[in-house]
């Protein structure tokens, strides 16, 4: 028997480890593979003698591959084997789950960016879910958060592990974790995250100048300030990490505002809804005229259709800087690697709805002057919003409306005027005169050229039922 398997080839050896990868314990699939490396010198070889290619296929059979494919596949292929080492040594420190393991901001850093590479079979995510992210997030939330935070007026602070574990709190829920968390569990992590999510004079979701328009060239500078300090306060800078392997990328460190106000706002919505007994009508056709207030189908709609969407993968971008790479090899790396999808014209029109919530204004002045943090954010509960958006597009460079450097080139220029008529919003200047048109975006009838210039402009419905023409 010994002989036949000396005798065997090379592939037939890697295909063995291969299989016994797939049929391996999902924990730790590669103590299999070793084990089968150590049968005799034959099969050491076999496996360890040009074995990129192995491994590679080891790796895409345990994690995502797709959104990889911006390396190169020579890239991927060359770095797998230190990839796969470094992924079930995070994947390890999550398991343990020690919030004072020396390792652990740099598992989560892994397990961030292992979120943001999932393709549509989620075997990044379900590696991740195995491993205990979320209970491990949530405990980081109760035992860790506020560390610190004697020392800073007792507000968290925005730290590099503090954002990433919010954000991985909210990458790694879903309906199944949130229905497993108990009535008082939901309440805590609420009042955890509310300064994160009401403060905004402390935690923007945006922390750039309204003046500024190229974000990777950006510096901080402030537009006002409060005893908090200046506002926008200035952001976490990039961080440069390993991203896959040996290759290292710049990386923004998640804007924890953003990730806490899903979290937050996802277990508001949980909270079963009562109709008020007095609510008459039924719905809007049983009344006669304008019905003063909501109606019971107001009510049943806002609680079953405008709710937050969990993380929906591969569809997320959580902020890597294209770049700026270094990669220790001799293969060449593109030098764009990941970027989100290009903006297609008609992504946004159409109807839209969700719900906010708006601090009582006298308590958010109060927040704003007081330097310590209070000890409850009074505000009221969720409110529904319906808006309708429409995109108008230009395809002659020729007739655009005149560019204005910064964000602010997100409005029209001060004192234009425009009018939306039926298939076109024609713009005016200062002096009210008709300076150009641009197409109104239709449903099955495309540009027919490349858009050059697009105008949004929309509206805010009265109710989920409001008629429109779209």
């Amino acid at each position: 028997m010994l002989t036949r398997l000396l005798n065997l080839e090379p592939s037939v050896f890697r295909k063995i480890a291969l299989f016994t990868v797939c049929d391996s314990d999902f924990s730790a699939p590669l103590r299999d593979f070793v084990s089968i490396s150590l049968v005799c010198r034959a099969a050491y070889r076999a496996l360890t003698e040009n074995s990129a290619p192995l491994y590679f296929d080891i790796f895409s059979e345990i994690f995502d591959v797709c959104p990889l494919s911006g390396l190169g596949t020579a890239v991927v292929q060359e770095h797998a084997k230190d990839e796969l080492k470094r992924r079930f040594a995070a994947l390890k420190v999550l398991r343990r789950g020690d919030l004072d393991d020396p390792h652990l901001t740099e598992a989560f850093w892994v397990a961030y960016i292992m979120f943001e590479d999932s393709s549509k079979g989620k075997k990044n995510v379900k590696r991740l879910l195995a491993a205990g992210i979320h209970g491990l997030a949530s405990t980081f939330l109760r035992q860790r958060l506020y560390r610190g935070s004697e020392t800073n007026y007792g507000w968290p602070i925005p730290n590099e592990q503090n954002s990433l574990a919010v954000a991985l709190l909210w990458l790694s829920s879903s309906l199944q974790t949130l229905n497993r968390e108990t009535k008082e569990e939901r309440e805590e992590i609420g009042r955890l995250l509310q300064p994160l999510v009401f403060a905004a004079f402390r935690y923007p979701i945006f922390s750039i100048a309204e003046f500024c328009f190229d974000i990777a060239a950006y510096t901080h500078q402030p537009t006002s300030s409060s005893v908090h300090g200046p506002y926008p306060p200035p952001p976490l800078s990039p961080r440069d990490v390993v991203y896959f392997g040996r290759v290292r990328r710049s990386i923004r460190v998640p804007c924890i505002s953003l990730f806490a106000a899903l979290s937050f706002f996802v277990r508001k919505e949980i909270i079963p809804h009562e109709i008020p007994h007095h609510l008459r009508p039924e719905n809007r056709r049983d009344t006669a005229g304008t019905p003063n207030g909501p109606t019971i189908d107001d009510i049943r709609h806002f609680y079953e259709h405008c709710h937050t969407h969990f993380a929906d993968f591969p569809q997320i971008d959580v902020g890597v800087i294209p770049s700026r790479v270094q990669v220790p090899s001799t293969l060449s790396v593109p030098p764009t690697l990941i970027e989100p999808p290009a903006y297609r014209v008609g992504t946004l029109t159409g109807r839209w709805q969700g719900s906010f919530i708006i601090p009582f204004l006298e308590s958010y002045e109060d927040w704003l002057s007081t330097l310590a943090a209070p000890p409850e954010f009074a505000a009221p509960g969720r409110s529904p919003l319906y808006m309708t958006l429409q995109e108008h597009y230009v395809c002659d460079p020729g007739v655009t409306v005149p560019f204005v450097e910064g964000t602010t080139n997100a409005w029209l220029p001060a004192g234009f005027r425009w009018n939306e008529q039926q298939d076109v919003i024609e713009v005016f200047d200062q002096q009210g005169s008709p300076r150009l048109s641009y197409h109104t975006f239709r449903r099955g009838a495309p540009p027919s050229g490349r858009v050059v210039d697009v105008i949004i402009t929309g509206r805010v419905r009265g109710d989920w039922d409001d008629d429109d023409d779209m």
